[in-house]
């Protein structure tokens, strides 16, 4: 079962950036997208997922191939359907009647116990007449399967968030007011240096460190892994207004339809057309064949007939030793042995020569001025402890009120047990042979089949992180603003100045993370990352050396720095130390004074507290 996965074995997501043959010796790359309207669609590969971005100089055609183990990621979720099909088809005739029909669950009911819900209900009954499409009486399996396909319960949940953007701009917005700058004026070098004098300021715990939550402590927005608002695959509340995420180009959806917003993105003079000035020069000039200078839509829609840009291949769910080694020295393992995930690169198209591994789990990847990184997502394994506390609680539930000498509970003992209404609520659903006895058996059987749901699906989450200037300024991705990083803030902001003078919003980079597991990814949190470099470093090795026991303990904040709060011996001390004078001990100065130190007198003791 694949809900065993976790202790059974490890995981993998093999991500391949694709030009010709496969990184993964599979098939070679599939067809180009076909454009609606613009002749014959093309056929789809089942694993097959297509997806267009505007980025900031041109739009970019991004497809993945997804696959559960060794197979195309539909497989298993038509398969578990089949399974569901089984369960509410009681004569096994292969369709279902009215009967069998009244005891199906809604969509949005059934992704709750999927998801390891307790309680809300099955929903109303859908009704053999909206099932049976072609009106023969009964419901076929292809018409089960339509009517969740339809109702937005797939073998993929795609999603797009952008809170996070959100939260980024406010934080923003924050800093500039801080600086007493209003947020559509330029920060300039001056107004850098003055990011140091808010630490004493707004250091509300005084670890000489500062939090976007400090910097901007009327904020109201406590989301902070944001609320997905899918393309396909679920509801949930609208999404503020933001710049497009990647948008998906369906099966059922002509890729044309998107020429609207794809033009509008880039016109910006409005004359329903693109010109050079409005787009890269040398992707423009392979567009316009007819070299009038304009992109008319005709042309446009050329572009959704060429080879995607970008090609990944991404395969999710159990991994075994053979597929690891197809990986080669592109795998990277992650330390703990149960959760062994791998990434594979080919770059060598032109967008794939962006592409590069972040950290152990991580690609990254940049089109245009936006940063992308692309994680793997453990939504499955960490769902499979959530389902056994779900198959608890019920086992528990039926043991209280059953009979021991019949084994079984029936529907009207509910009247009786107003304290237990949620193994009721799931009553007619997980008796499957609709006798009005509800055996354990029964109970077992129906909390397995929708616990293996969990895992038959794949969820593509974009995570829209936004234009941060905090994270600019947070070299180390830590989520906190040291000393070292708010004096140094310039650095990082000069190179992205167009006029070289001072930065606007707009010129600071755009973040976009993408998670791509197996299952339901919604209980699994993020990995935090580093928008410029790896992960935090623990102080006792910095820079891929040790550093010496004092400075360890000294280091109170793990920010890589001795400052004088922290230090614990003498000023004379520190100020001999601290050979460059900028008032902060850095690690290579605490390893260079160890060195003098011992060459001088091996005996000396290190620095002490007072």
């Amino acid at each position: 079962m694949i809900r065993t996965l976790h202790h059974a074995a490890k995981a993998v997501l093999a991500l391949a950036l694709l030009a010709g043959a496969s990184a993964l010796a599979v098939a070679q790359v599939p067809p180009p997208i076909a454009p609606g309207g613009g002749g014959p669609r093309m056929a789809r590969s089942g694993d097959q997922l297509d997806f267009l971005f505007l980025a900031s100089d041109r739009p970019v055609l991004i497809r993945m191939h997804v696959r559960i183990g060794d197979k195309p990621y539909t497989v298993a979720w038509d398969a578990w359907l089949d399974r569901l099909f089984a369960w509410f088809d009681k004569d096994n005739n292969g369709s279902l009647n009215a009967a069998e029909v009244a005891r199906l669950i809604q969509a949005n009911f059934l992704q709750n116990q999927i998801s390891g819900g307790i309680g809300g209900g099955v929903g109303q009954a859908p009704t053999l007449a909206a099932l049976d499409t072609d009106k023969d009486g009964k419901v076929s399996k292809e018409e089960f399967r339509a009517y969740y396909r339809t109702s937005g319960f797939n073998a993929l949940r795609f999603s797009n968030n952008n809170y996070q953007a959100r939260t980024a701009k406010q934080t923003n917005d924050a800093i500039y007011g801080q600086l007493s700058l209003k947020p559509d004026v330029q920060l300039k070098q001056e107004d850098a240096a003055r990011l140091v004098g808010l630490m004493p300021k707004l250091d509300e715990d005084e670890d000489e460190m500062l939090t976007a939550l400090e910097l901007n402590p009327n904020s109201n927005d406590g989301n902070v892994y944001g609320f997905a608002a899918p393309t396909r695959g679920g509801r949930m509340r609208p999404q503020p207004p933001g710049e497009p995420g990647l948008l998906e180009i369906s099966p059922t959806m002509p890729a044309v339809k998107l020429l609207p917003q794809l033009i509008s993105h880039y016109d910006k003079n409005k004359d329903g057309k693109l010109t050079p000035g409005e787009l890269d020069p040398k992707f423009f000039a392979e567009l316009d064949m007819d070299g009038d200078g304009k992109l008319d839509q005709e042309e446009l829609k050329a572009f959704f007939r060429r080879k995607p840009d970008l090609v990944f291949r991404a395969q999710v769910g159990p991994a075994n030793t053979s597929t690891l080694k197809k990986l080669g020295a592109w795998a990277l393992k992650l330390p703990d042995k149960q959760q062994e995930r791998a990434v594979v690169l080919n770059p060598t198209q032109p967008l794939g020569k962006t592409v590069r591994r972040l950290n152990a789990d991580t690609l990254a990847f940049d089109l245009g001025d936006a940063r992308f990184q692309m994680q793997a997502s453990e939504g499955y394994s960490n769902n499979s402890g959530r389902f056994n506390g779900v198959k608890n609680f019920y086992l528990q539930q039926f043991d209280a009120i059953v009979d021991a000498k019949k084994g079984y509970i029936e529907q009207k003992q509910q009247k009786d047990n107003p304290q237990n209404p949620y193994l009721f609520m799931i009553f007619v659903q997980a008796d499957k042979n609709a006798d009005g006895k509800l055996t354990k058996k029964e109970l077992t059987e129906w909390l397995d089949l929708t616990s293996d749901g969990s895992s038959a699906f794949v969820t593509v989450t974009v995570n829209d992180v936004g234009r941060s200037l905090f994270d600019l300024v947070d070299i180390n991705g830590d989520g906190r603003l040291s000393l070292r990083e708010l004096r140094t803030a310039w650095d990082r902001m000069k190179p992205l100045c167009k006029d070289g003078k001072g930065l606007v919003q707009a010129d600071l980079p755009r973040t976009l993370r993408i998670s791509l597991g197996l299952g339901n990814t919604a209980f699994a949190q993020p990995v935090p990352v580093a928008a410029y470099g790896g992960p935090m470093t623990p102080t006792p090795w910095i820079g891929g050396k040790a550093v010496p026991a004092w400075f360890t303990r000294m280091d109170l904040n793990r920010d890589g720095d001795v400052s004088p709060r922290e230090w614990l011996g003498t000023e004379e001390d520190f100020k001999a130390i601290d050979t460059d004078g900028d008032g902060l001990i850095s690690a290579d100065e605490a390893r260079q004074f160890e060195a003098r130190r011992k060459k001088k007198d091996p005996t000396q003791p290190a620095p002490m507290p007072k």
